[in-house]
């Protein structure tokens, strides 16, 4: 073999042609049946994945999870049951401490000297026309007056005008109180209620004689009269002393907290929501039986 000049890499490579033709045609016969077997495995190993996830298995997770879901549905189902009963029980016992709850409402309540609505206590805006009509409604806890009262309407301009003042307030009994146009009661009033306009006064004045008038008077005091007859049975049976061992705090007019107000606070001294004094904390007493 002759001496070619130039890098000992390149004399090899140019030896070998022959041969690296030979051996490329091989490889690429050989790399077209490898990658025919590839595709055969690619396949193959797809349907086999399959079978095994939806023949084989899916069928078998389904069962699991069929058995999952109920058993599952059944502990819900017991734990449901089992709270249930619990907060029937509560309900039950709950039926005392309601009861026991109103009547310290009602021992709570503080008759002011008097209920009477002084005409000037409801004062018209910006000097529209205001009428008293007297009293609708006048008994020992609740009084209703009437006025007329220029509202602000293009043709019913003037409107009639219940409004009440009763011992009981919004917690114990709720009585009508909504916006009334053209009057302020400076929140001194437990009802405001518009009852119907008219375009003139003079429409409004006989309205006392209306057949109607029962009927609203019956809206207006809603459950008065129960309620009533609830505060005359528990402050004739009971005094706040009777449920001095709930007490919490105490003030000297007579107002008083008790274990069923939620107060995150315990260190800090309350205020009487009456008269604004600092309550006296009430040394706590457990019940024996």
């Amino acid at each position: 073999m002759s001496r070619l000049e130039g890098p000992p890499e390149k004399q090899r490579y140019l030896e070998a042609a022959p041969i690296l033709v030979g051996q490329a045609q091989d490889n690429l016969a050989e790399i077209t049946i490898l990658r025919a077997e590839q595709e055969v495995l690619r396949t193959g190993t797809q349907r086999e994945v399959y079978r095994l996830e939806y023949d084989v298995y899916q069928p078998k997770i389904r069962l699991l999870e069929e058995e999952r879901n109920q058993a599952t549905q059944a502990v819900r189902e017991a734990a449901q049951q089992a709270q249930d009963k619990k907060q029937q029980a509560v309900e039950d016992l709950q039926v005392v401490i309601l009861q026991v709850g109103r009547i310290l409402d009602f021992l709570r309540v503080k008759a002011p000297a008097s209920l009477a609505i002084d005409d000037d206590e409801a004062q018209p805006f910006r000097g529209r026309t205001k009428k008293n009509l007297g009293y609708l409604f006048d008994d020992h806890y609740l009084k209703i007056k009437l006025f007329i009262v220029e509202n602000n309407k293009p043709k019913n301009k003037y409107s009639l005008v219940a409004m009440g003042r009763c011992l009981f307030g919004q917690h114990l009994l709720k009585l009508p109180r909504g916006y009334v146009e053209g009057l302020q009661g400076g929140g001194h009033f437990s009802l405001e209620a518009v009852i119907v306009d008219k375009p003139s006064i003079a429409e409004l004045q006989p309205w006392r004689e209306e057949p109607g008038r029962q009927k609203v008077i019956i809206n207006l005091t809603g459950g008065y009269e129960t309620v009533k007859a609830e505060y005359q049975d528990v402050v004739g049976k009971y005094t706040a002393e009777d449920f001095k061992e709930l007490m919490t705090d105490r003030c000297g007019c007579g107002y008083f907290y008790t274990i069923f107000e939620d107060f995150s606070r315990r260190d800090e001294a309350v205020t009487c929501p009456l008269c604004r004094s600092v309550m006296e904390r009430v040394t706590s007493q457990s019940h024996t039986s």
